[in-house]
């Protein structure tokens, strides 16, 4: 009752007219209320230099609604759109819809990375084109919305930015596990498994930033970087993919 009655007040009480908002409420399509929760939800961890003060200042607790909300959402989506599929059909279509890269590219669209408050390192080292900062913050709007107007407008932002879009054709065929996808492409031509190394470890012990590079019979052809060794695999071996496919590149054994 409290949180609605201040939710209302809200909409009654002059609201602000910087810029920034305005220019958010227009990439987002929605109306904003309490500014203060959509300026944690786009501030990143590293803005904030306080242990305690980072986790709760920053976007950390509101990526973790809304994570939940958005796998709710695309859930309740999948169980009405598909009512002859079974549950592992389920699972795997909404870990494709709500996964790192899904995320990070609606956040592209809309352009948050604009928004997003970093520290200086992370600013210098392309963390407002980081695809797990990008996702990260989207589900951290998602909860801001949520806490700002309701779980009908926190739905209606996912369908419209998210659901809409999706060709679910393409989606259901396609397989993001690119480390197993390059094990087994390097496997059908007779060559060593793919290596990966981590050739650097950057930022504060709470904020590791990895950059992995892996080799395909001896060649260096992918190259990720994430905030953990596995995320930055999986992007290093889905460069590697695009590589080999792409120009055709057939390199011999190599003893």
């Amino acid at each position: 009752m409290t949180a609605q009655f201040v939710r209302i007040l809200r909409r009654i009480l002059p609201r602000r007219k910087h810029p920034r908002w305005k220019k958010l409420e227009a990439a987002l399509g929605i109306r904003i209320y309490n500014f203060d929760l959509f300026e944690k939800a786009l501030r990143h961890p590293s803005a904030q230099r306080n242990q305690t003060r980072r986790l709760l200042q920053s976007y950390e607790r509101l990526e973790f609604l809304g994570d939940a909300i958005l796998g709710a959402v695309v859930a309740e989506y999948l169980y009405d759109r598909f009512p002859e599929e079974m549950e592992g059909f389920l699972t795997d279509t909404r870990s494709k819809l709500v996964s790192g890269t899904a995320c990070a590219k609606t956040a592209r669209d809309l352009g948050l990375g604009d928004f997003i408050e970093l520290n200086p390192y992370m600013e210098s080292h392309g963390g407002r084109k980081n695809n797990s900062v990008l996702a990260d913050c989207l589900e951290s709007i998602i909860g801001a919305i949520h806490l700002d107007s309701g779980i009908t407008h926190s739905r209606n932002f996912i369908h419209q930015n998210i659901l809409e879009y999706v060709d679910f054709q393409q989606l259901i065929t396609k397989d993001d596990n690119y480390k197993s996808r390059l094990q087994e492409y390097a496997q059908a031509r007779g060559w060593p498994q793919p290596e990966y190394f981590v050739t650097d470890t950057a930022g504060p012990p709470h904020d590791r930033i990895f950059t992995v590079h892996v080799h395909v019979n001896g060649n260096r052809l992918g190259r990720g970087q994430a905030t953990s060794k596995k995320k930055a695999q999986q992007q290093a071996a889905h460069q590697a993919l695009k590589s080999l496919t792409s120009n055709r590149k057939h390199f011999p054994n190599r003893s």
